[in-house]
């Protein structure tokens, strides 16, 4: 319903109505988000690690340093981690000033897609819109953690906005404008920003009223802009010299380019070099984070009977029970009844790592339908509504712009989500959530029109897509939360009361339009329920967010990673307190010392341990100037090289009350290697 079609008493009504409607729904967004913000600790403590890093010195905040002594950096651009600097300059470093940016960014998203949404479709589908978002699970989950995909989506909002604005004024500065955020969402996640990209040059290309010509020169334009902006931090460093910048981590030769277009590129695409990667964190629900062994090394499953594995080498999966990992520096217990780690190509409970097995239903089912899944069936059939309903315009309409940007922002995103073999996690997911939501609100909208005109064909189809959509999340949540038949009795009810008003009425009056609202309630009710679990769970996954419900398989990480209190007491009176704490293979095993000390530690590897940041003949050189006496013996059979030469110049470090030992002696593992006596 247009506002331009209603009596001057309904329309006074609606000034009242719309406003407070709005605002409850910003509240209710605002709510899941900041309900006990930070309480379940820093998140990700290798960003959270980084962050601390970087308010050091402004040495480490541009070239985002992962470490206080700037060895190396995090393998992403640096926009999101500045902004986080500036809430934890004001705030402290803390879980609930490193998700606060996030936070914020998301409320944000939901008042920019309100406002999107009802230009071209009025503020009724705007509300629907918003209160989408508003109740998307994966906005959720990733906007309450430190991960840095919630700014990118508000940044690509304000693009989307600055391109319809191109459109709708006709004035080509606001293109200019849309892909200058673009670039600024490169900065946050580099070729992940770039996903709506198709979507937004279409919009552009199809409906900004000028000759074709014109638009292909406005385009080029455009694009050499973006690129200037997307590069600009990435040419800075690069042309850094190397001995006056850390070692830029995740990439294979040390540059920015190399990351871009390697680790963060075709990697996340197709795979390619994924085997430089080791993950430490917690088992997600839904599978196993995948470990890539050194060749040559045994899994710990087919050690001999009573061997324990050495010391660290392995990410350890879940103990029966819930039982929790050991504490960094901590000798770990074999694997009980010689289970082993998830290999690579096989899946977990539920799919390989945590986004399951590439192919048709990825996104219908488990683990990644509980993220983005839910209102996809009632979307991708109301793409067909919309397009019947709107026709084919020449030049188009605002609806049609708004149906092109959306569209092709969604749809190849639901293709390369759906059939990628790259890395990927759940909460990427979260690039899918603000064009789902458009299109549902405008698949409400499109229902509308079409009521007005043939009332029971819309009422068939509303009543097949709606009970369609409704029965698949009464299957997809079945077995996942006691609170699974409130949600499906409600949304049975709601669509229910929903249709009689709407088949009883005249499409003109407000019940119809109240019957059309209850049933768009009704397919929200499910995701609405994995969102309240999402936000009242209190022991997340730190590293890898997801939504809904603790997981019995995955472990929350309420206090993050733990450090043997032990072995850190002994670091702190015996490092040098000029020099690095310790040094360790990968960022994971370095973050807990350095968020609970400041101090500078020495990471070989980088993220995944494969980096080559420092070599056996740079440890030498350390060790022998001083600036390092400490190796953590956690993960090194992932450089033995380094391996190989503490084995030939240091001892077992004698910590009061832990074991220590060498060859011969398994059941005392070295934990710390003392290089310096």
């Amino acid at each position: 319903m247009t506002t331009e079609t209603l009596p001057s008493r309904t329309l006074q009504r609606q000034r009242i109505i719309i406003p407070l409607l709005f605002v409850l729904i910003l509240a209710l967004g605002a709510f899941l988000r900041f309900y006990q913000l930070g309480e379940a600790g820093v998140g990700n403590q290798y960003y959270a690690a980084a962050v601390k890093s970087m308010l050091q010195s402004w040495h480490n905040f541009f070239f985002v340093a992962f470490e206080p002594g700037g060895s190396v950096s995090v393998d992403k651009p640096p926009l999101g981690f500045w902004v986080q600097c500036l809430s934890a300059y004001f705030l402290g470093v803390n879980g609930f000033a490193l998700a606060l940016p996030n936070a914020v960014a998301g409320v944000l998203s939901i008042f920019f897609i309100y406002k999107l949404i009802r230009r071209p479709f009025g503020p009724w589908a705007g509300l629907a819109a918003a209160l989408a978002l508003a109740l998307t699970p994966v906005a959720i989950s990733a906007e309450r953690n430190n991960t840095i995909d919630g700014l990118l989506v508000f940044v690509l909002l304000l693009a989307a906005w600055a391109f319809l604005q191109s459109v709708y004024t006709r004035k080509v500065g606001w293109l200019f404008l849309g892909v200058f955020f673009v670039g600024l969402g490169f900065n946050i996640k580099m070729l992940q920003a770039i996903l709506p990209l198709p979507g937004l040059y279409a919009l552009y290309f199809f409906a900004a009223k000028y000759k074709w010509w014109q638009k292909f020169l406005h385009l080029a334009a455009a694009t050499v802009l973006l690129l200037v902006v997307s590069f600009s931090w990435a040419v800075a460093v690069d042309l850094t010299p190397p001995e006056d910048r850390p070692y830029v981590g995740g990439s294979e030769d040390n540059t920015v380019m190399e990351l871009v277009f390697g680790h963060n590129g075709i990697s996340r695409l197709i795979g390619g070099g994924l085997n430089r990667i080791r993950y430490d964190n917690p088992r997600p629900p839904g599978g196993q984070n995948l470990p890539y062994l050194p060749q040559g090394v045994t899994p710990p499953g087919q050690l001999p009977a009573g061997q324990q594995p050495p010391v660290g080498g392995y990410p350890l999966p879940p103990l029966p029970g819930g039982g929790q990992q050991p504490p960094v520096g901590q000798v770990p217990p074999a694997y009980p009844g010689g289970q082993q780690p998830d290999q690579p190509g096989q899946s977990g409970s539920d799919g390989v790592m945590d986004v399951g097995t590439p192919g048709t239903v990825r996104l219908f089912t488990f683990p990644l339908v509980g993220e983005i899944g839910w209102i996809l069936p009632f979307v991708l059939g109301g793409l067909i509504v919309i397009v019947a309903v709107l026709g084919f315009k020449r030049p188009p309409t605002d609806q049609h712009a708004a149906l092109i940007l959306w569209a092709g922002w969604l749809l190849p995103e639901a293709i390369y989500f759906t059939y990628s073999t790259g890395i990927m996690h759940a909460y990427y997911m979260i690039m899918m959530a603000a064009p789902l939501a458009a299109l549902f609100a405008i698949t409400g909208w499109a229902f509308w029109q079409l009521l007005q005109k043939r009332k029971w064909l819309a009422l068939g189809l509303l009543t097949l897509l709606a009970a369609g959509t409704i029965i698949f999340q009464a299957v997809t949540l079945t077995g996942k939360t006691s609170a699974a038949s409130w949600a499906v009795g409600g949304a049975a009810v709601s669509l229910g009361i929903g249709l009689l008003l709407a088949a009883v009425s005249r499409p003109q009056v407000r019940l119809a339009a109240a019957g059309l609202s209850l049933v768009l309630i009704a397919v929200l009710l499910a995701p609405g329920l994995w969102s309240a679990l999402t936000t009242f769970n209190s022991t997340p996954n730190a590293g890898l967010p997801y939504s809904g419900p603790a997981q019995e398989d995955s472990l929350g990480q309420k206090n993050g990673g733990q450090i043997n209190e032990k072995l850190l007491t002994y670091l702190l009176e015996n490092a040098n307190p000029d020099g690095y704490l310790l040094a360790t293979v990968t960022a994971n095993q370095a973050a807990p010392f350095i968020l609970a000390t400041g101090r500078p530690v020495l990471t070989f590897g980088g993220f995944g341990g494969m980096d080559q940041v420092v070599d056996a003949d740079g440890l030498a050189e350390m060790v022998a100037a001083g600036e390092l006496r400490f190796v953590l013996n956690q993960g090194l059979e992932q450089r033995p090289e380094i391996l190989a030469w503490l084995k030939q110049n240091c001892v077992p470090a004698d910590i009061p009350g832990l074991p220590a030992g060498g060859p011969g002696q398994p059941e005392k593992q070295i934990i710390l290697a003392d290089c310096g006596k």
